[in-house]
């Protein structure tokens, strides 16, 4: 066996779950009400699903517009996906908007009735897949618990429900997806995790930039949102996928990850043995492409 190159062993082992397996993204744009809050939601859902389209299949994006959508409407939607995701499968919900808390219920503000936490509660849990909700409205912290479990990761604008200004989370979340800075393993692919961290220090760094105290703190619950990728950085082609060969060996290196992450999500119903068998082989064979694909775009580079 070849010795494998650091770089290369330290991409596979930095990947986090493959964004190539079947994933369904669902955006719900809220009500603004003031006209900056109506520009700044609708460009955070711009990024988002932009972001969305470069992860996943068109017909796996859906994005519910401010004000042409109903509670009735969206409820009846997740109705309809709980019939078509299978527990393997992943979902990522957003939620870009206003939110209030009365001390008793969550609501999401749209036109006409709002969402509630309830109605959250029961759209998620007819789904079996594995489920990713960012909510970065104002107060979302308040639905941590009643949303909390074991299958789905939370991520809240806010630690609680009291914290109830408008929150600039959102649109640091948004701007994490296509930011290369968010991408601290430098693999490409923008995790759930990293674009948490990366819009927690930016509001950080400007409450602190303007001595101000912060009135939004947020938080993640769960244990997947690593392993969630939402964003792929760079263009979605490239000159050299004319090249048969590139775009071949770039396919095979999208099953593995795709079957890595499946292993990965497995992982908990297999002997400890057997998966660490299984892991390094697909570790090895994932670095062996890696090898191949930085050779052939060499090679491609030379011919230009």
């Amino acid at each position: 066996m070849s010795r494998l190159p650091l770089s290369a062993l330290m991409v596979v082992m930095l990947l986090p779950a493959s964004v190539f397996a079947d994933l369904q993204v669902v955006v719900l744009e809220g009500l603004g009400g003031e006209q900056k809050y109506t520009e700044q939601f609708a460009t955070q859902v711009d990024a988002i699903e932009r972001a969305a389209n470069g992860v996943t299949s068109a017909d796996r994006v859906t994005v519910f517009r401010s004000g042409e959508f109903s509670r009735e409407s969206v409820i009846g939607f997740f109705g309809n996906l709980a019939g078509r995701l299978q527990p393997d499968d992943r979902l990522a919900v957003y939620l870009v908007g206003h939110g209030s808390f009365d001390d008793h219920e969550y609501k999401f503000n749209i036109a006409g009735p709002d969402l509630t936490d309830a109605d959250l509660l029961d759209m998620l849990n007819g789904i079996t897949a594995r489920q990713l909700l960012v909510n970065s409205s104002s107060s979302s912290g308040a639905i941590a618990d009643r949303l909390h479990g074991e299958n789905r990761t939370l991520i809240l604008a806010t630690r609680s429900g009291a914290e109830r200004h408008a929150t600039r989370f959102g649109q640091y979340f948004a701007l994490a997806l296509s930011d290369a800075t968010a991408d601290l393993d430098k693999n490409g692919i923008i995790s759930a995790q990293e674009a948490f961290d990366f819009a927690d220090r930016q509001v950080t760094d400007f409450y602190a930039r303007n001595g101000q105290l912060a009135t939004e703190h947020a938080r993640v619950e769960g244990e997947q949102a690593a392993r969630f990728g939402l964003a792929r950085l760079g263009p979605l082609s490239k000159p050299t996928l004319a090249d048969a060969e590139l775009r071949n060996l770039l396919s095979q290196r999208d099953e593995l990850n795709a079957a890595i992450e499946d292993l990965r999500l497995r992982r908990d119903a297999m002997a400890a043995d057997a998966y660490q068998s299984e892991l390094l082989g697909n570790m090895l064979e994932l670095a062996r492409l890696e090898e191949q694909i930085e050779r052939r775009e060499a090679e491609l580079a030379d011919e230009n």
